[in-house]
C-alpha cells in the first residue's frame, strides 16, 4: 500500500480502553510504523499550531495530545518523512457529491484529502457520519474506500527487518515519553 488517510477518531481510539476499536487502532499504528506506507494529509500540515495551515492537522491537534499513541504516531511519521501532502481541491462534481452526502464539514475535508491520495483509502471508525450505505455510495461514485483499521491491517506489508526504523514508539500510552519535541515539517 502506497498511502493512506487516517481519520482522527481512529487515532483517538488507540488510547480509549472503552472503545471496541482500541486494539485495532493500536495494531494499525504498529503496522504503519513497520512498513513504508505514507500518511496522507492536506498541504500546510504542521504540528506547530502557530504555523499550521492544514485542516487535518487542526483536527489531530484538537483531539490528540502529547503522550497519546496517536500523537506519537503522527510525530513518528513526520520524523521519518513519511507524510504525503496533497491538495484539498477536488473536481467540482465530486465536491458537490460529498457536500450533498456528508453533513459534517470535518468529514468532508477528510474525504477531499482522500480523493487526492493515490490509494483513495481512509481508515475511519466513524459510523455516524460514514454509515455503511454512505460508504458504499462513496466508493461507487468517487472511488474512495472507507474502511475500519481491522480491514486494512492485512494490506500493510512490513518492510524487511533490516529496513525497520530502530526508533519504536510504545504501544501502551502510559509508556509514552512526554516532552518530545517535533521539528517543523519541511
Amino acid at each position: 500500500m502506497i498511502d493512506i488517510v487516517i481519520d482522527t477518531c481512529t487515532l483517538v481510539h488507540a488510547n480509549n480502553p472503552e472503545s471496541g476499536y482500541q486494539v485495532h487502532s493500536m495494531n494499525l499504528i504498529q503496522k504503519m510504523m513497520e512498513n513504508d506506507t505514507l500518511l496522507v494529509v492536506d498541504e500546510g500540515f504542521e504540528l506547530d499550531e502557530t504555523t499550521n495551515k492544514s485542516y487535518l492537522a487542526l483536527e489531530y491537534l484538537k483531539h490528540l495530545s502529547l503522550g497519546m499513541l496517536g500523537y506519537n504516531f503522527i510525530q513518528f511519521m513526520a520524523l521519518q518523512q513519511r507524510i504525503k501532502f496533497v491538495s484539498r481541491k477536488i473536481p467540482e462534481a465530486s465536491k458537490h457529491f460529498i457536500e450533498q452526502l456528508i453533513s459534517n464539514k470535518k468529514d468532508r475535508m477528510f474525504l477531499r484529502v482522500t480523493y487526492n491520495s493515490e490509494e483513495k483509502i481512509i481508515v475511519s471508525h466513524d459510523y455516524e457520519d460514514y454509515k455503511k450505505g454512505k460508504r458504499k455510495k462513496i466508493r461507487k461514485e468517487i472511488g474512495i474506500n472507507i474502511v475500519d483499521a481491522e480491514d486494512v491491517i492485512e494490506s500493510l506489508t512490513p518492510v524487511q527487518q533490516e529496513e525497520v526504523v530502530e526508533a519504536q514508539l510504545p504501544l501502551h500510552p502510559q509508556e509514552a515519553v512526554a516532552g518530545a519535541q517535533l521539528p517543523p515539517l519541511p
